[in-house]
């Protein structure tokens, strides 16, 4: 009877939870989950699950590097620990750690991003008001349709008129974001930018926005959709209008960079044309070669540009963003994203108002309660949200991140393509960048981190475009 019930006893423990376990406690249940005997429900390409596994071995090999930046408060032994054993992993164990995980732990390694809303705190008005809007918005968000653009504005410019208080449209938002099963995915959309744009509306200080934009195979992208070109989504012209119609009649300013990666399809050339055809005087378009030839500070270490892989592009925008900029008496704020229309651009104002003297730097997130994560797949009026392979990655790459990095805070999404910088921050860290991959954010995070700046995020909407990912194709 005894050795029964030794054998049953470890089913009858209390599990942890993700977010409360401690670093050496990761460890133990990574080599538990490799040795862990369940089905395989993971589901997942092979070439997703590489992708992941390479970015989480990315991780590992940037907390090595900046080992001397963990603070004493932390315990850097089993972080390093934790490093290698990541860096040691054969894809085949990093599989069952990403299956077998969630059976170790007291819920979901992924936490749901809603949050109940009270009945008593439901404004009446909110109902009608977002089902007369939803009637005129598309019922299917097709991010190779220019045309919904204007009834997405439209519709978020009159949700501010409905709810001129931005508190009011704080409410609201949360309230849709509580139910996304319930709405348009455009409706969860128009609720995002009216509570950007209300911000922007009461900001009274002058500001200047350069946004940033690396360009590597986007020569389909860059272009609008046609018969030859179904995934066009003619992405300069459509980010211009959005941060025109963000800025509009505020004393806030902005510029466009777009930084040619040394694309072998010439999206510069192609991005070129449209600038100068549209008489876009705040965009102009840089090229990584140019600036590797210059000798730029910021690119050192880079010989071509088959050298960098996203992370090149951005920081010499980033540099080129600063450096060209004359001095001001007022707050520049770079931010980068994305080639694709993903993450909408006039959703920057949930992350301006984060900024200021202690956090210089604020995150899209894309995870995080209140945020709207959609993919192609599904019908329309489903939950259009993560798979359960993807939930699995996110989750695990949440954690290890915030175990190896314990010093940049809790941050649940470090890949979201909208991330915003205060200019003074960047003098102090673009110069001691080396990563010039898709790891780039993670350096970013570290280097600020220990600049002495928070990196507070902000809950967006985001529609993942999915062909002509420069991601999936890479498998960084």
């Amino acid at each position: 009877m005894l050795l029964t019930l030794c054998s049953i006893a470890p089913d009858f423990r209390r599990k942890p939870e993700a977010s409360k376990i401690s670093v050496k406690a990761l460890i133990s249940l990574f080599q538990e989950a490799v040795r862990l005997d369940q089905p395989d429900t993971l589901g997942g390409s092979l070439e997703s699950l590489e992708s992941y596994y390479k970015m989480n071995r990315q991780f590992a090999t940037m907390a090595r590097k900046y080992r001397s930046l963990i603070s004493s408060e932390f315990d850097s032994d089993a972080i390093l620990i934790l490093a290698d054993y990541v860096l040691n992993l054969e894809l085949e164990e990093f599989k069952k750690i990403a299956n077998n995980l969630p059976f170790l732990l007291n819920g979901s390694v992924f936490q749901e991003n809603t949050a109940p809303f009270t009945e008593a705190d439901i404004d009446p008005l909110w109902e009608p008001v977002v089902a007369a809007l939803s009637t005129a918005l598309p019922e299917k968000i097709d991010l190779t349709d220019s045309g919904q653009d204007a009834l997405i504005f439209t519709a978020a410019a009159e949700l501010t008129n409905k709810f001129p208080n931005l508190s009011a449209l704080h409410d609201l938002d949360r309230w849709l974001t509580s139910r996304p099963e319930k709405y348009k995915n455009s409706m969860l959309l128009v609720s995002k930018l009216a509570v950007s744009k209300m911000i922007m509306k009461q900001n009274t200080e002058p500001l200047h926005v350069s946004l940033v934009v690396a360009m590597y195979n986007e020569h389909n992208r860059i272009r609008p959709k046609s018969r030859d070109n179904p995934n066009g989504e003619d992405l300069i012209r459509r980010k211009m209008k959005q941060m025109a119609w963000l800025f509009d009649h505020s004393p806030v300013r902005f510029d466009m960079i777009l930084v040619d990666d040394g694309c072998p399809n010439g999206s510069g050339a192609i991005a070129e044309k449209i600038v100068q055809a549209e008489g876009f005087a705040n965009a102009r378009v840089l090229f990584i070669e140019d600036g590797i030839n210059s000798r730029s500070p910021v690119l050192n270490g880079l010989h071509s540009p088959d050298d960098s892989r996203k992370g090149g592009a951005i920081q010499y925008g980033m540099w080129r963003a600063v450096e060209d900029s004359p001095s001001r008496d007022h707050p520049h704020i770079v931010v980068y994203t994305d080639a694709d229309m993903a993450a909408p651009v006039n959703q920057i104002g949930l992350l301006l108002k984060l900024q200021n003297d202690q956090t210089m730097v604020s995150l899209g997130s894309r995870y995080d309660t209140g945020s709207v994560c959609r993919g192609p797949w599904g019908k329309n009026g489903e939950v259009q949200g993560l798979t359960e392979f993807d939930r699995r990655m996110v989750g695990l790459r949440g954690v290890l991140f915030r175990k190896l990095f314990p010093q940049t805070g809790e941050i649940t999404d470090t890949q979201c393509g909208l991330k915003a910088f205060n200019a003074e921050i960047l003098r102090k860290i673009l110069l001691k960048t080396e990563e010039r991959t898709f790891a780039f954010d993670i350096e970013l995070l570290v280097l600020a981190a220990a600049a002495g700046t928070r990196s507070p995020f902000a809950p967006i909407y985001w529609h993942d475009s999915c062909m002509e990912s420069n991601f999936w194709k890479s498998g960084n």
